[in-house]
């Protein structure tokens, strides 16, 4: 059978992959799960013709009735590729599966917490995927994860869980010392554009500062501070 009967099963160049696009306001991050086609190489078929010339080597005796039994290239590829496409498509109904779960889960929410839901998975730097999602959802249900403050920042992170807006960019707002470490005791208590300032000039300071406990304190309240940043563009309402 060759391999001309089945062109949409076998793919001879690579894996097609579609870049997933930011998510916006609104909508919740998903990644596509991209599609491996089958590859029928000539590397695979020298491997098949090297394990079927030992399979005869082995019973000299009746490698004749075993060369007979054994079958072509072509139907080992067509096969394997069957398989492959099999497979392929268990996992990506069982990934369906996983991401109408985690859906329903939120739906059954209150309004307020399915907004927040939404909120913190639009800004979780995990993977896009519908088993992070539902282990944030089973987190959040046995209450090892507050919704207003998270263990990330709010900001936008992307379906591969990278961080959108640039968090690290030097503030144009100053702040003193003695201000930055206010913000940080309460950050809740300012605007994001000072949160932003006081953890640059808490940064600065420890590096500057000689006086090591201190400037571990200020490093402490800068990983703290951290956490409570988000896009200077909007304000975060959980």
């Amino acid at each position: 059978m060759g391999a001309c009967l089945f062109p949409r099963l076998i793919n001879t160049g690579g894996a097609q992959k579609r870049p997933a696009p930011p998510p916006e306001i609104g909508q919740m991050r998903f990644k596509p799960l991209p599609r491996h086609e089958f590859t029928d190489t000539s590397r695979k078929r020298a491997a098949l013709r090297r394990k079927q010339r030992i399979e005869r080597e082995s019973l000299p005796l009746f490698a004749n009735q075993i060369a007979e039994e054994q079958p072509t290239e072509d139907q080992v590829m067509y096969e394997r590729a069957q398989r492959w496409a099999d497979q392929e498509a268990r996992e990506r109904s069982e990934r369906a599966a996983e991401w109408r779960r985690a859906r329903r889960m939120i739906d059954a929410l209150p309004d307020s917490e399915r907004r927040a839901v939404r909120r913190a998975w639009n800004c979780a730097p995990y993977p896009a995927d519908p088993s992070y999602l539902l282990s944030t959802l089973h987190s959040y249900s046995r209450g090892k994860i507050d919704l207003k403050q998270p263990p990330f920042p709010l900001s936008r992170t992307d379906a591969s869980g990278a961080r959108i807006a640039n968090l690290f960019a030097t503030s144009d707002l100053f702040v003193t010392i003695l201000q930055a470490r206010s913000i940080a005791e309460n950050p809740d208590a300012y605007p994001l554009a000072e949160r932003h300032a006081a953890y640059h000039h808490l940064q600065a300071a420890a590096s500057s500062n000689k006086d090591r406990t201190e400037a571990m304190r200020d490093r402490v309240r800068a990983s703290e501070l951290f956490l409570r940043l988000g896009e200077l563009e909007e304000e975060i309402h959980a």
